[in-house]
């Protein structure tokens, strides 16, 4: 097996999804204003986001307080010029959706989150430390701060500013 596809399957395993999508669940209910639970069409924008290079840089780069609308504004400002990465997202999401479902599955078969009809509990939020590397650390943190920024939003206000159908 050579190096790049090794990558891949190191990145783009059910586990590591399953951690991403606990974190945004976490943080949307911490930042919802009533603390509701996360609606499930919103898990499969994390992993299109989180696990790609472009857009998880833009998300660690925008602050928490700045919110989702000025993340999605930084890939149409000219410095950057990269509106067609954010409207990749939605073709991610379809390429993407085995492994977000797959990754759904093994964190409600872990006890992570619970599925509620449509919606989508965290049944711990204390954030794993011991043991995780730097780097997965980081798309823990970001995956956070995208459910606590889409925890400010309706679900078609998400959708809108990303550009995406569910």
């Amino acid at each position: 097996m050579d190096a790049l596809a090794r990558e891949v399957r190191n990145i783009q395993n059910p586990a590591l999804g399953a951690a991403l999508i606990w974190r945004f669940v976490c943080g949307y209910v911490a930042g919802h204003r009533t603390k509701d639970p996360t609606p499930l069409p919103l898990l499969f924008v994390v992993l299109p986001i989180v696990l790609h290079e472009q857009t998880e840089h833009f998300v660690y780069s925008t602050q928490k307080s700045s919110g989702l609308r000025a993340f999605a504004s930084k890939f149409g400002k000219s410095e950057h010029s990269k509106q067609d990465v954010l409207l990749g997202i939605h073709t991610r999401m379809m390429r993407l959706r085995s492994l977000s479902m797959d990754s759904l599955r093994l964190g409600l078969a872990t006890r992570l989150i619970h599925l509620d009809k449509a919606w989508v509990i965290p049944l711990t939020q204390t954030p794993a430390i011991a043991g995780i590397p730097r780097g997965v650390r980081t798309l823990l943190g970001s995956s956070e701060k995208l459910g606590d920024w889409c925890g400010h939003l309706t679900v078609h206000e998400v959708a809108t500013t990303l550009k995406v159908r569910f």
